[in-house]
């Protein structure tokens, strides 16, 4: 084995409570297919991050699951390399970012890039749309003035493609799922150095390299039943085996990599001028929150939890043993079935409580 290298969770200033934005959002498509949100109405300023929003993406983004195939004698087997990768409803996404807030606006470059690269391809990568349904938006050899409009829209954080936030959810829902791996591992300690168990190093691949997450059966590397004695390595090319440790640091890097990504508007606002200031505020959206969230929870080293009522992973406020519910609606509905159960018992015992006049009467 390879003797572990320096971890690439490299930021190095513990980050205070990041303010981000709340606007309204809706989803609209023009008519060629193009799809994308639009924030409107007064900017809400979201003094500090809500830990709900952690355990919500996890819902919104759900893990992947292993396809089967019949082999006969009713057994099934596994299609290796085929999974079901479950389709997000944009009505949810809406949902969780009118509750949550914005997505899309603090990503400075894509914005920058959106408005200066104009040839086609660029164009079919930043809609999702293919060739033909990409070309409905140019006349002749140039765009459409209406979807000008919408490139315009992006760049000042009016508006952001539904396929960039989609891929914004999916990256914060890995780093999350990542996150909690790195914190299950007993030899990581305070992003040191990367000296992770085997069972591990296979969880951080599968959490990173596996659209968002862990899989749904007895051999998700996050579940303890997980085989750590089975050799794990990737094939490249049908003849290269490369150890899982090596995917484990490129799992690892592309993480922190992502996480300065969205960090790096906040943490450059350390020392810098009123507008300045201002520009990181308008243009601070729930991502850069939450990548803040998940840096201080590995800095505060927050223990995860499961949800007694749902089953849910999530990370309380604040670490405390009564910390068993994800949040308030978890928390009501256990409130609600026991305050029930408990009057239907009050009631039993009141009902064979009878008067002794209502004895002899009965009698």
């Amino acid at each position: 084995m390879k003797i572990p290298k320096e971890s690439p969770l490299a930021v190095s200033h513990f980050l205070p409570e990041i303010p981000y934005l709340k606007r309204e959002a809706q989803i609209y498509a023009d008519e060629s297919g193009y799809l994308f949100v639009q924030y409107s109405g007064e900017a809400q300023v979201q003094e500090r991050f809500d830990p709900e929003a952690f355990t919500e993406l996890l819902k919104l983004i759900p893990a992947m699951e292993y396809i089967y195939e019949e082999t006969g004698n009713g057994r099934k087997k596994k299609r290796h390399g085929v999974y079901n990768i479950p389709e997000i409803d944009p009505k949810k996404v809406i949902a969780y970012i009118n509750r949550f807030g914005v997505v899309g606006i603090s990503d400075i470059e894509f914005r920058n890039q959106a408005i200066n690269r104009r040839d086609l391809p660029s164009i079919a990568g930043l809609t999702g749309l293919n060739g033909k349904n990409a070309e409905k938006l140019y006349k002749g050899k140039s765009l459409d003035p209406k979807f000008l409009d919408r490139l315009r829209g992006i760049l000042n954080g009016d508006e952001v493609p539904y396929r960039h936030i989609e891929k914004i959810l999916k990256d914060l829902a890995k780093s999350a799922r990542l996150y909690i791996n790195l914190l299950e591992d007993p030899n990581f300690e305070k992003g040191g150095v990367l000296s992770l168990t085997d069972k591990n190093r296979k969880r951080i691949v599968s959490a990173w390299n596996h659209f968002g997450g862990a899989f749904k059966d007895s051999e998700d590397p996050a579940d303890s039943r997980f085989n750590v004695n089975e050799e794990w390595t990737y094939t490249f090319g049908g003849k290269k085996r490369i150890p899982v440790l090596d995917f484990a640091e490129g799992a690892l890097s592309d993480f922190s990599l992502l996480m300065n990504k969205h960090l790096s508007l906040i943490s450059r606002s350390v020392v810098t001028t009123q507008g300045v200031r201002r520009f990181n505020l308008e243009n601070t959206g729930l991502e850069a929150a939450f990548s803040a969230y998940l840096v201080n929870a590995l800095k505060d080293k927050k223990i995860k939890r499961i949800c007694l009522e749902c089953g849910s992973v999530f990370l309380p406020e604040r670490v405390k043993e009564e910390n068993k519910y994800c949040g308030i609606s978890c928390r009501k509905k256990v409130t609600n079935r026991n305050y029930k159960a408990k009057k239907k018992v009050s009631a039993s015992k009141a009902g064979s409580k009878t008067t002794p006049k209502a004895r002899k009467e009965k009698k």
